[in-house]
């Protein structure tokens, strides 16, 4: 439960600081948008300044100081300021390697904002279902799995999946 927690603020902390990648030109209008490129750079600066981790493809690998000694795999998603105050539910799918999007439902809007369901379905086809959560604005949605094996092979080993839910800064 303690690595969950830790890599839950580590992905928190990064997704926080890839929100302040507004487009310059709408905001003058506005208009909050991200700049999606600029937020993933933004993203992969903090999970290697704060976590040691590296991205390759959809994977942010561990060095040395990583929370995990497994990859840790990732969908990411932005839902913009036309769509925030929708119902999304997000099918995602760990199949072994990678965490894939299987799709991306809408639902009801809602004056206050539409609710972020998200289901990940493991390699042995367990459905887990996180928490729902409310967008408040444009968000930038990153969910993680992380598939950790175990250190003997006797002991279980140490799957579970995180996300993090951030309104878009301006």
């Amino acid at each position: 439960m303690q690595k969950k927690t830790e890599v839950k603020m580590l992905l928190e902390l990064a997704n926080h600081h890839a929100t302040f990648a507004v487009d310059p030109v709408l905001k003058t209008e506005g208009v909050i948008d991200l700049v999606e490129e600029e937020a993933m750079q933004r993203f992969d600066r903090r999970m290697s300044e704060n976590g040691g981790y590296a991205r390759q493809q959809k994977t942010y690998v561990p060095g040395e100081q990583g929370v995990t000694n497994a990859p840790i795999h990732f969908v990411r998603h932005y839902v913009d300021f036309r769509n925030w105050r929708q119902d999304l539910h997000l099918l995602l799918q760990y199949n072994g390697e990678s965490l894939v999007p299987v799709s991306a439902t809408p639902g009801a809007v809602r004056q206050g904002g539409g609710q972020l369901l998200i289901t990940v379905v493991t390699e042995r086809g367990d459905r887990l279902q996180m928490a729902p959560k409310t967008m408040i604005g444009p968000s930038h949605i990153m969910v993680a799995y992380v598939d950790e094996k175990p250190f003997l092979p006797i002991l279980p080993g140490h799957a579970f999946p995180v996300v993090s839910v951030e309104e878009v800064k301006f």
